[in-house]
Formats: C-alpha cells, structure tokens, sequence
C-alpha cells in the first residue's frame, strides 16, 4: 500500500509508528529501548515534537532499521496499517 505524505515530518510521524507497530512495541516499550520518557515517544507520534538526528538515530535502532529508513515512503504492509488506525492513539490524533 503506498501512501501519499504532505511533508518530511508527517512521513517521519508515520514511519516512527509504523515500524514501532511491525515491531509489536508500545510506546513505552520503545520509550524505554531509547531512554526517552513515553510522553516524548507520545509527543513525537502527535507531531508535537520534531526529533533531533541523534535522537532519530537512537529511536531506529531500538526499531532494528537504518536510520534513512525513517525518511522512505514504500510500499507499506496493509495490516499494519489497518492496526495503526484502529489502536486508541490513533483515533484519538485523528479527533484533534
């Protein structure tokens, strides 16, 4: 499934959720994995904030990618995607 982005940090948001989803992490899984409080991992998949190169550095490593894999946009696992938009954070993102 390919998907369309508007900019860079709508593919990073997303990227950043969808490996965390294909590796079975929740937020404070991965928050953990990286030393970052899970509000951080929170604000960053609300948009809220914008990651520094290091800490995007650190963050694909704990999802066991390459950090440039955060800024690709190929074609996506549709049942990973299906369970990014059925999971709470992300019906409630879409509310606000």
């Amino acid at each position: 499934m390919k998907l369309t982005f508007n900019n860079l940090k709508e593919l990073l948001i997303f990227n950043i959720k969808y490996y965390r989803y294909k590796n079975n992490l929740s937020q404070e899984k991965l928050a953990e994995l990286c030393s970052l409080t899970p509000r951080y991992i929170t604000d960053i998949e609300r948009g809220l904030h914008c990651p520094t190169i290091l800490k995007i550095e650190i963050i694909a490593k704990a999802l066991n990618i390459e950090a440039y894999m955060l800024f690709q946009n190929p074609n996506r696992d549709k049942e990973i995607i299906n369970k990014m938009k059925t999971s709470r954070q992300y019906n409630q993102k879409k509310n606000h």
